[in-house]
């Protein structure tokens, strides 16, 4: 394999008895899609899926249209209609980098809107670790209520969630650090640092992170920290089937994978929110999903 190449994601079933298929399954189409943005080369996609039983004018037909459309999506996604004037991405340039005390891999980026996969962030131990600390917190998850401000419970959010302050414990610290580091966004900038679990059935239906300013309860979220610049989804384990955050607007799907990230941005200087980051956590159809999100502020959090 190309050292110089991502590694190429696990297939997503043992390889069958007969060979030469040549129809893609939706789980194939996702294996297939995530490896392509992902930076993987053709070469090792295709003996991935000819040991899997494909025929091999089949899978390189296939690679070439899922390689096209990545590439349209990336190139037409800025001309969606939007007033909103994106700025750089707040992410240093390059691929790989040292974020803190790790080094981290962004595996996939995407301007106007800023969108990035990162890969790396945290350790396999640091993933249980946050997961085990947890124990005995968790509770029904909210949703917050757009005309006073709080919070209440909703099926618009099946999960059950936590949160840790600011520089609680040694992952948490280091998990800001981390943030900090890739960003250029200050620690006591970031709210808690929120935990979230998801079981079969567990979604987050399509929502925005950022404060509507049209809704009355924005003026006092807004009062500790300012408007939200941006999200960091930490997945803390790889789920078996579905649980996917996906960016409607963007035609983009992110699949869980055990210390990864996903990160968007959605205001800029001038004050604007892009609403093309509008997302959602799609139903875990198979195992359950793990998450820390840190949502980061204009000014400092004065909550946490």
């Amino acid at each position: 394999m190309n050292e110089l190449a991502p590694k190429i994601e696990p297939a997503p079933a043992p390889a069958p008895p007969a060979q030469g298929i040549t129809r893609l399954s939706a789980t194939w189409q996702d294996w297939l899609t995530t490896n392509v943005m992902r930076g993987c080369v053709d070469a090792d996609m295709t003996k991935v899926m000819v040991e899997n039983g494909f025929d091999a004018v089949f899978v390189d037909h296939a690679i070439g249209i899922v390689r096209s459309m990545s590439e349209r999506v990336k190139g037409e996604v800025g001309a969606l209609g939007t007033d909103y004037k994106a700025e750089p991405i707040r992410l240093p340039a390059g691929s790989k980098f040292r974020a803190h005390d790790r080094d981290v891999q962004i595996v996939f980026t995407l301007t106007n809107p800023n969108v990035a996969v990162i890969d790396g962030l945290l350790s396999e131990a640091e993933c249980d670790k946050l997961i085990q600390l947890t124990g005995g917190r968790m509770k029904s998850s909210e949703v917050v209520d757009r005309k006073s401000g709080g919070s209440y419970q909703s099926n618009v959010r099946k999960s059950e969630g936590c949160h840790f302050n600011r520089g609680e414990n040694a992952v948490v610290q280091r998990v800001e650090q981390r943030i900090a580091s890739l960003t250029g966004i200050a620690v006591d900038c970031g709210e808690p640092l929120q935990m979230l679990h998801y079981g079969v059935g567990g979604e987050y239906l399509a929502h925005q992170d950022f404060f509507d300013p049209a809704d009355p309860g924005s003026e006092v979220l807004t009062r500790v920290g300012g408007q939200r610049i941006a999200t960091m989804i930490v997945y803390l384990n790889s789920v078996p089937e579905g649980g996917d955050t996906t960016f409607p607007e963007l035609e983009l799907a992110v699949k869980p994978k055990k210390g990864s990230a996903v990160y968007f941005e959605y205001l800029n200087a001038a004050g604007q929110l892009d609403a093309r980051c509008l997302h959602a956590g799609t139903p875990v159809a198979r195992g359950d999903k793990w998450i820390a999100t840190k949502w980061l502020r204009q000014r400092p959090y004065v909550g946490a």
